[in-house]
């Protein structure tokens, strides 16, 4: 992110030099990558992690250095009398239907009698200096309050919203939608839209439409400043590989409790630069109130996690300079109020981490780690061939692969049925949510199968990880688990997976003793360790083939519902000189394999292998009506 110091200036008091306030912001997160020294101004570029969408913009970064140089920051007044909060002189019908699922507030107004021309000069040089192209005034204006407050805002011509509807909606998938500058998309399944009584207007929180844009014969605009759920836009932007300043704001977490404000400073900058007047009250839907909240600090605590001792009254003042708001209740216990553009801040640790960073981690003192070094052996998968096959066999069941602490909670343990007192519990934990060693992946997998219930219909979970069996550190055994959790598929399916790598590794086992049913769906966990221990390791060797074999991808269009697995079956049964077949790619409806032939005492010829392909394709079509992809 580009970030010009005179802008910085507008909003607090800067005396250090460019190249220390860019050391001090590296010190306490905000990475600076470079320092751009131009003819009249010098620009920073930040380096922003996921975790703070605060600081995609300039008061963000302001308030930062605020804190840092122990001083107050300037926000942009209004003008008295503001237009936005009197009742308008006239008003234009709009109908707004939304709902707080897919947009969780829905804030916007109606300016009425416009001039759409090119921007002042003050307008286009700030957005020129942070890499934006000057469009003009309201487009600009847009623009520019987004990078100023952070909340991103889009202008509609009123004109063009037929039937005066704006409907928030998920695409059905396959639509078309035309983004104001030209080029032409197909909506995937689930992208947020807004619709009008006719067309699709918006692509909320990535791009607007052609059909709505605002240009030089706009008199009539519609403001919007929304809240998006970010795992909706980052997975439209994702499929269509569209990127937008918007859109990285929405994916990390607009601040909920802004939007009016910006909204307001926009309208303050419009009426000022573009005429106009208010032409519909202040629309503002939501659910829920977008409002502050309180977390509690405990001093012991954070001085335990921390490992030095910082005294009361200097937690109070680093709490206060990061507009924490501290107010102390007991002699213990500090309580603070989290602004809402704070969206990391959601639990203790996260008010410990802020006051370490702020307090400086070069004032930590430099100790040498004390206590003897373990000479235990840890263990390690020695057949990493049968890893392989695992996870080979679950991917082609339809199972997707995911990795997950090895800490949990107390209330993870207890929820699933396992005993605290049996499981190894860190001395001095990060979080209450880390504060035990695994003995099972199920609460992992539980979590996960829920956090994802809301946005896929099927899903099927694995996981291959350490678990940690005992309560006493001595006599504690490290060993792998594999267990996998599924909404979809029933006790036969998993039954028939578990069976398939049993057979593949020579064990002669009853799986349906690894299965459980619970109320979201079925899991499984099975002990790899042992697994690996009732295989024979040894290796047996085949000389390599003499002749070269012939490789081809094959990609075939077949219903979703067919697993990997059948089809690679089907496959390697028409014929022996079939040496491997392996999933090379998915999109959509489409497979893609990749396929050896191979005679081991000749040379195969093309035609012959154009045989085994025709069968192939004719056997895939009888089992599964897939067919050969054009």
């Amino acid at each position: 992110m580009l970030v010009p110091l005179s802008w910085l200036k507008e909003y607090v008091d800067i005396k250090l030099s460019p190249e220390k306030l860019g050391e001090r912001l590296t010190e306490v997160g905000l990475g600076t990558e470079k320092i751009i020294k131009t003819n009249d101004d010098v620009i920073f570029e930040f380096e922003i992690t996921p975790n703070r969408p605060d600081l995609l913009s300039i008061i963000g970064i302001a308030r930062e250095i605020a804190a840092i140089e122990n001083t107050k920051i300037k926000i942009p007044p209004l003008r008295p009398g503001f237009a936005g909060q009197a009742k308008p002189k006239k008003t234009l019908p709009l109908t707004i239907k939304t709902d707080s699922k897919i947009n969780p507030r829905f804030t916007g107004i109606i300016i009425d009698g416009i001039t759409v021309k090119e921007s002042p000069d003050w307008l286009k040089e700030k957005l020129i200096k942070i890499g934006q192209r000057p469009i003009n005034n309201i487009v600009d204006i847009t623009n520019y309050v987004m990078f100023e407050l952070g909340n991103p805002i889009h202008a509609f011509d009123y004109k063009k919203i037929r039937g005066s509807v704006m409907r928030v909606h998920q695409a059905k998938g396959a639509e078309k939608f035309t983004s104001v500058d030209g080029v032409t998309y197909r909506l995937p399944k689930g992208a947020v839209v807004i619709s009008d009584s006719e067309k699709i207007i918006d692509l909320c929180g990535i791009k607007g439409g052609l059909n709505s844009g605002t240009f030089e014969n706009t008199k009539t605009i519609f403001i919007r400043v929304p809240v998006e759920i970010p795992v909706l836009i980052r997975r439209t932007a994702t499929s269509l590989s569209l990127r937008s300043e918007a859109s990285s704001i929405f994916e990390r977490g607009v601040n909920a409790g802004g939007t009016v404000d910006a909204l307001k400073r926009c309208i303050e900058l419009v009426l000022r630069e573009a005429g106009g007047q208010i032409a519909s009250e202040l629309f503002d839907i939501k659910k829920e109130v977008f409002l502050p909240w309180k977390l509690n600090l405990e001093l012991e605590r954070l001085n335990k996690i921390l490992g030095i001792s910082i005294g009361e009254g200097e937690v109070l003042n680093l709490l206060q300079r990061l507009n924490l708001n501290p107010l102390k209740k007991t002699k213990n216990i500090i309580e603070v109020t989290i602004p809402t553009y704070r969206n990391d801040l959601k639990i203790e640790e996260d008010i410990i981490e802020e006051v370490a960073r702020l307090y400086g981690y070069n004032k930590f003192p430099k100790t040498i780690p004390q206590g003897q070094i373990p000479t235990a052996q840890i263990p390690y998968l020695k057949d990493y061939g049968v890893e392989k096959k695992a996870k080979s066999i679950l991917i082609a069941s339809g199972f997707s692969e995911i990795y997950t602490y090895s800490l949990v909670s107390e209330k993870d343990l207890l929820e699933n049925g396992l005993n605290p007192n049996k499981s190894l519990r860190v001395d001095n934990p990060v979080s209450r949510e880390f504060e035990y060693l695994r003995t099972s992946l199920v609460p992992s997998l539980k979590k996960a199968l829920i956090q994802n219930k809301p946005y896929f219909e099927k899903i099927n979970l694995f996981e291959l990880g350490k678990v940690y069996l005992g309560s006493y550190i001595d006599s504690a055994l490290e060993i792998y688990y594999l267990s996998g959790i599924t909404n979809e598929k029933n006790f036969y399916e998993v039954k028939g997976t578990i069976e398939k790598l049993f057979d593949d590794c020579g064990i002669n086992e009853d799986p349906t003793r690894y299965i459980q049913i619970f109320d979201e769906g079925i899991f499984f966990e099975l002990n790899f360790s042992d697994i690996l221990s009732k295989i024979n390791l040894s290796k047996k060797y085949k000389p390599i083939p003499k002749y070269p074999p012939i490789i081809e991808d094959l990609t075939i269009e077949v219903s979703e519902k067919i697993t990997v697995r059948d089809i690679i079956a089907e496959i390697k049964k028409q014929s022996p000189l079939i040496r491997q077949v392996s999933l090379l790619d998915v999109f959509e409806n489409s497979r893609t394999f990749h396929i050896v032939y191979q005679h081991r005492e000749r040379n195969l010829t093309n035609g012959e292998v154009s045989k085994i392909r025709e069968k192939i394709l004719e056997a895939l079509k009888k089992q599964f009506k897939a067919k050969l992809k054009e």
